[in-house]
């Protein structure tokens, strides 16, 4: 076998290891990346929280009107469901900034939920009905998320 019949090496230098000079111009000196993804439009999960966010909307509206009085847990989870899915589809169609500036959003969102099942189930308390458990763990879990996340922002600042 000859010289001539071995594949010729090249050698591929990245930009911590070579100096302007020594690295020739016609040299790359990393390798190119793939192409970023395209946008997607979402995914059927990020379409899924927007669709139930909104038919849970319409159920409180709907129950509003009808005289059944305010479903508090259910207007809830729609301020958690709706921004978030919003978001997502935002990030999944490539408006980064958008889905950003949704991030807040969807915090602010939470909070209000939270606020809303404590509200919701002090009007209960004060009439007298009885606890459902699972709203109540629920919020409790809300609360201690809260707390948790504001202790963690307020630890990153410092």
């Amino acid at each position: 076998m000859s010289a001539r019949d071995l594949p010729e090496r090249t050698s591929v230098t990245t930009s911590s290891d070579a100096t302007p000079d020594a690295a020739g111009a016609d040299e790359p000196t990393s390798r190119p990346q793939p192409p970023a993804p395209e946008p997607t439009g979402g995914s059927a999960v990020d379409w899924a929280l927007l669709v139930c966010g909104s038919l849970l909307l319409l159920g409180v509206v709907v129950d509003v009107v009808e005289g059944e009085g305010l479903a508090w847990v259910t207007l809830a989870w729609t301020l958690i469901l709706m921004p978030e899915g919003v978001r997502r589809i935002f990030a999944g169609r490539g408006h980064t900034r958008r889905a950003e500036l949704m991030g807040p959003v969807a915090g602010f969102c939470t909070a209000a939920a939270t606020a809303i099942c404590w509200a919701g189930l002090a009007y209960d308390w004060s009439r007298g009905n009885g606890t459902s458990w699972l709203v109540l763990i629920g919020t409790v879990l809300l609360t201690v998320g809260g707390v948790a996340w504001l202790v963690r922002r307020l630890l990153e600042r410092r």
